[in-house]
């Protein structure tokens, strides 16, 4: 396999060279991970922020350059962050109602292709919007909020994804394509697939949120009542306490709300209790070779996921997929939950670094598909 490396204001080539059997490939939507690749060159016509591009029979991987180490055999070790980092812009907060889609789109095409400044645009980049969903952000005002994070939310809430994708003339990288686009919903796969090998499921230590309580701020002029809401073992959010299919281990937690906040509570409770359904990490490796489980064929990232194994099933996104030393199996991360203590480390950090979001409702999207 041969790795490209463009210039990130032009995309312009500037240099080649062809990876080894060490490399690992990270794609992964909970944390900022960093792939890696030995390549057979010692001098490398680039520079830090560049783009590199690595073409295969699998998909087309867009990184932007982070690291050059010259190893002692004239081999060279490069680092590279994923195309989509290049979002990861701290920009205003600001809440809509509507298209989520059309959106987003606005906002790349504000940063990105019309900004001010000049060197922040990518002229090569072009917003594809592939799909329309309605739904509502809502964020506290004159706050920050990192882009990345919005993707994050409306992926989450509303089942919208991101593909990228280089686009040719002649054989020649010519541009890259960002394309807005619906998750794939309802995939049902069984741990017991012939396919999937190397299967570790880790729950949070934390338990499963599901009641989610709201007082009346003191000075409140209008709404003085306390709402309490549930999430159900069916996944539908009640107010009824006597529900039956009320999980029968209760976690809660509460906040107080002022009078603006009322309307937005059920979305809020909602946001708070489904993001506490995917607190787990399951991993298990999947032979690339399968017909019905294939990621960047039928699977993406940030694609709802049924996975059942030893009679629970776990209603789950896929947040991470990974390839080391080979295209011929991949790692398959679903959950937000991290095992690692540096992973931890950097995810409880991401949770705590920013009161911009304190603030964010979001709604769920519901899953029906077809069982593997």
């Amino acid at each position: 396999m041969k790795l490209l490396f463009l210039d990130r204001s032009t995309l312009q080539y500037k240099d080649n060279a062809y990876i080894s059997n060490q490399f690992e490939l990270v794609l992964d939507m909970v944390l900022i991970k960093r792939s890696t690749f030995k390549v057979n060159k010692a001098n490398i016509n680039c520079t830090i922020g560049d783009i590199v591009v690595l073409k295969n029979h699998v998909f087309s991987y867009i990184g932007i350059l982070e690291s050059i180490e010259l190893n002692d055999d004239h081999s060279t070790n490069i680092k590279s962050l994923d195309f989509r980092e290049i979002f990861n812009l701290e920009i205003p907060a600001t809440s809509f109602s509507g298209d989520l889609a059309q959106y987003l789109y606005q906002m790349i095409t504000n940063h990105f292709k019309n900004n001010t400044d000049q060197k922040q645009n990518l002229s090569y980049l072009t917003i594809s919007k592939e799909t329309t969903v309605s739904g509502s952000l809502n964020f506290e005002m004159d706050n920050i909020i990192s882009m990345s994070k919005v993707f994050e939310l409306v992926s989450k809430g509303y089942g919208i994804s991101f593909i990228t994708d280089v686009t040719y003339l002649r054989g020649r990288i010519t541009g890259i394509n960002f394309r807005i686009v619906s998750v794939n919903q309802g995939m049902m796969i069984k741990s017991d697939f012939s396919s999937i090998l190397n299967i570790e499921t880790n729950d949070s230590t934390s338990q499963l949120i599901n009641k989610v309580v709201f007082y009346p701020r003191s000075d409140n002029q209008i709404y003085q009542s306390i709402k309490t809401y549930y999430l159900l073992t069916t996944g539908d959010i009640t107010e009824e306490s006597s529900s039956e299919s009320r999980y029968t281990s209760v976690m809660a937690k509460s906040y107080i709300y002022i009078d603006n906040d009322f309307e937005t509570l059920e979305t809020k409770a909602r946001s708070e209790m489904l993001s506490s359904k995917l607190d787990h990490n399951i991993t298990f490796m999947i032979d690339m070779k399968n017909k019905v489980f294939i990621p960047f064929t039928n699977i993406y990232l940030g694609d709802y996921v049924s996975f059942i194994h030893k009679g629970k099933t776990y209603e789950s996104v896929i947040t991470g997929i990974t390839f080391k030393d080979s295209l011929n199996y991949a790692l398959i991360t679903l959950g937000e939950y991290r095992v690692k203590l540096t992973e931890k480390i950097q995810l409880l950090s991401k949770n705590t670094g920013s009161s911009s979001t304190n603030r964010i409702t979001i709604t769920n999207t519901d899953i029906d598909g077809g069982e593997f």
